[in-house]
């Protein structure tokens, strides 16, 4: 049976993928047998993976947190219309690995200004540039890779010592051999397997806010600009405090930090 991407082109139902996820995502393994078996039952001739998507969401409420980790890539996409959310997200999950990042800093090249989205060190300095994409089914290509490597030559004379292309996408083929050819580093959605963007941030549970469904976006704006960016940012605010500056009741303070706990206590 195949079933039809958000690209528009078709890949074979893969059951065991579905029931990896799950697991990944902190389900139990009655629950991930038991989601498989309805996905099974209601699969039919073209189905989408949007609707595969929304069957599988429906049955993981059973347990509390696991449907939100396992849309986490809708999460992530949903961290704003422009790039500069995912690159500060980023620069957070880079910090929790023991990196000194600086986000959106203009440097001086050879014949212009450049501003590089982060800029991390630990043992070396990167110069980071990040491909963000808000639509599914987007891969990045060849380009952006070419772009950031020329980018790093341009600031060679400010002692960067690698170039490093982070997107919460898959890459191309063609992107990944021109990165290995020109020393470029690539954090992708699920590259390289033992530190993709999906392993960074699962190992140390560093979720995006956006991961909570039931977050307004004037609450998620306000969360922004108070730097609560993922779910262990909520650690450093008390109770009041953060009723206060999201300008909302006890009770709606209460739900949302309790849909916190539930999602880390996975």
């Amino acid at each position: 049976m195949q079933v039809k991407k958000f690209s528009g082109k078709y890949q074979n139902f893969s059951p065991k993928k579905i029931y990896k996820s799950i697991k990944q995502a902190g389900g139990s393994s009655k629950l991930a047998k038991e989601t498989l078996d309805i996905v099974k039952n209601k699969i039919h001739k073209d189905i989408t993976t949007k609707e595969i998507l929304k069957i599988v969401l429906s049955n993981l409420k059973k347990e509390p947190g696991v449907s939100e980790k396992y849309d986490l890539k809708r999460a992530i996409m949903s961290l704003g219309p422009t790039g500069f959310p995912f690159e500060k997200y980023f620069a957070k999950i880079l910090q929790h690995y023991g990196y000194e990042t600086k986000v959106g800093t203009k440097i001086k090249g050879k014949m212009i200004l450049h501003e590089v989205d982060i800029v991390a060190n630990k043992n070396k300095k990167f110069m980071i540039e990040c491909k963000y994409h808000n639509q599914p089914g987007i891969i990045t290509r060849l380009h952006p890779a070419m772009y950031t490597y020329a980018r790093f030559l341009a600031l060679k004379q400010q002692r960067f010592d690698q170039p490093w292309l982070v997107t919460n996408t898959k890459c191309s083929l063609d992107a990944k051999r021109y990165a290995k050819g020109v020393g470029l580093k690539i954090t992708g959605w699920s590259y390289p397997e033992k530190e993709s963007l999906q392993k960074l941030i699962s190992e140390k549970n560093l979720y995006p806010i956006t991961i909570l469904k039931e977050l307004a976006n004037k609450t998620k704006e306000i969360l922004f600009e108070n730097n609560i960016i993922t779910l262990k940012d909520f650690e450093a605010y008390p109770f009041l405090n953060l009723t206060k500056r999201l300008n909302i009741s006890k009770k709606e303070t209460s739900v949302l930090l309790k849909e916190v706990d539930e999602i880390l206590a996975i």
